[in-house]
């Protein structure tokens, strides 16, 4: 991960950010992620974690901006103003919804360690997919991410600690 630690000069109020695992599975860098919108972190910076667990758990509270139609992603935003997007899998848009479930909508709020998704990693590996999770922070370009936990070969969801990060705000 690359030094920001310039950033805090020209930047205030930091906010401090510990993400533990989404999933049972192994955590892994953003940039070993094998698609090029996550790994290049054209949408911000993060994790990966390859899941070994079934259920997707909330890093963070705050409320469901958006669930995708196809259960495969979700956007939450906290009022500290993190925004996260979490996207299993790559390409299972195409799975149309298969191998996903939630009862969770969008506008409603979720407790840190609340289940959002339960998935099925085999069922997706078996449609010719990979599983890996993307946990990406959105909009945050003066973020100085300090440390991120891998690899972690038994990352345990909920209790394993992923990613830690400063965010800035602008004077």
């Amino acid at each position: 991960m690359e030094n920001n630690s310039h950033l805090s000069e020209n930047l205030v109020n930091p906010i401090e950010l510990n993400l533990k695992a989404v999933s049972d599975g192994e955590i892994i860098k953003i940039e070993e992620v094998l698609d090029p919108i996550f790994s290049g972190k054209i949408m911000g910076d993060g994790y990966g974690l390859i899941p070994t667990g079934r259920k997707l758990y909330s890093p963070i509270s705050g409320k469901i901006e958006e669930i995708a139609r196809t259960k495969h992603a979700i956007y939450l935003s906290a009022d500290n103003q993190i925004k996260l997007l979490i996207h299993i899998g790559i390409n299972t848009i195409e799975l149309e919804g298969k191998g996903f479930e939630t009862n969770l909508e969008n506008g409603m709020f979720v407790e840190k360690g609340d289940l959002l998704i339960s998935f099925n990693p085999e069922y997706i590996r078996t449609e010719g997919y990979n599983p890996v999770i993307s946990i990406v922070l959105l909009d945050q370009k003066e973020a100085e991410i300090v440390s991120t936990t891998h690899p972690c070969k038994k990352a345990i969801a909920n209790k394993s600690l992923a990613l830690e990060a400063k965010l800035y705000k602008k004077n």
